[in-house]
């Protein structure tokens, strides 16, 4: 029977989603849920990997057991045993042929920025950033829709025989109150580190450091050395993943 598991969690006290020696990533704490009801080590396949502090509302896994367990009582047992900052919010028994990564059709993330005085319980969740100019961000991100090769954007250490070539179908701004914002990036997937350093192109660009010509610079260049400006894992979540 082939699992389909939704899933968020809190990245907060994560190294990310990939197991990393004898770290905290949310793989290992799967893996470990598993293995207490299964007795057995499974093997799962994410959506995507997020890295280390980058939250998920929306994170989709799949994996492959011998036993046959109704959906319902699969997410109560498997819930029962991951620690808090991890929740199954959807079981499903899908075809053979569905793959977590390969099957999806796009992926939404979402990253928030607050404008006003850091808040100690909400600083693991938006990152802090003020005067900024809005509406030269909003005109900014309208030059990531489309598709071009980002890999200007991604992390230097990228392997070289990954395709950088994406499409964005939806880069836009959502002011949700007078010091919150939105960035809503939609696309085909997102490569490491990509989105981060789009909003640090984005922030520069609010800041008045640079101006959009800059994000245009980039995507023609393709050197990551350029987009230097990463911004923190904590303000980005993996909000949905499309099949």
């Amino acid at each position: 029977m082939r699992y389909k598991l939704t899933l968020s969690y809190d990245g907060s006290c994560f190294m990310g989603f990939q197991i990393q020696n004898d770290e905290r990533t949310v793989e290992l704490e799967i893996k470990n849920a598993l293995k207490v009801m299964t007795s057995k080590d499974i093997k799962i396949y994410p959506s995507g990997r997020t890295d280390r502090y980058v939250h998920a509302l929306g994170q989709v896994i799949h994996f492959d057991l011998e036993e046959d367990i109704p959906p319902s009582r699969f997410k109560r047992a498997i819930n029962n045993i991951l620690p808090n900052d991890i929740h199954v919010n959807l079981v499903e028994i899908v075809d053979e042929s569905f793959h977590a990564r390969f099957s999806a059709k796009s992926k939404e993330y979402r990253y928030y920025i607050d404008l006003g005085e850091e808040n100690p319980f909400d600083s693991r969740y938006v990152s802090y950033i003020n005067n900024l100019d809005i509406g030269k961000m909003d005109e900014a991100i309208k030059l990531f829709i489309g598709t071009h090769d980002f890999r200007g954007f991604a992390s230097a250490q990228i392997d070289e025989r990954k395709d950088t070539v994406k499409t964005v179908f939806e880069a836009k701004i959502n002011r949700l109150s007078d010091k919150k914002l939105e960035f809503i990036f939609i696309g085909t997937g997102f490569l490491k580190y990509q989105i981060r350093r789009m909003m640090g192109a984005l922030v520069e660009v609010g800041r008045g450091k640079k101006d959009s010509s800059f994000i245009s610079l980039v995507l023609e260049k393709k050197d990551p050395k350029i987009s230097h400006k990463v911004l923190d894992g904590h303000g980005l979540y993996l909000y949905k993943v499309n099949y």
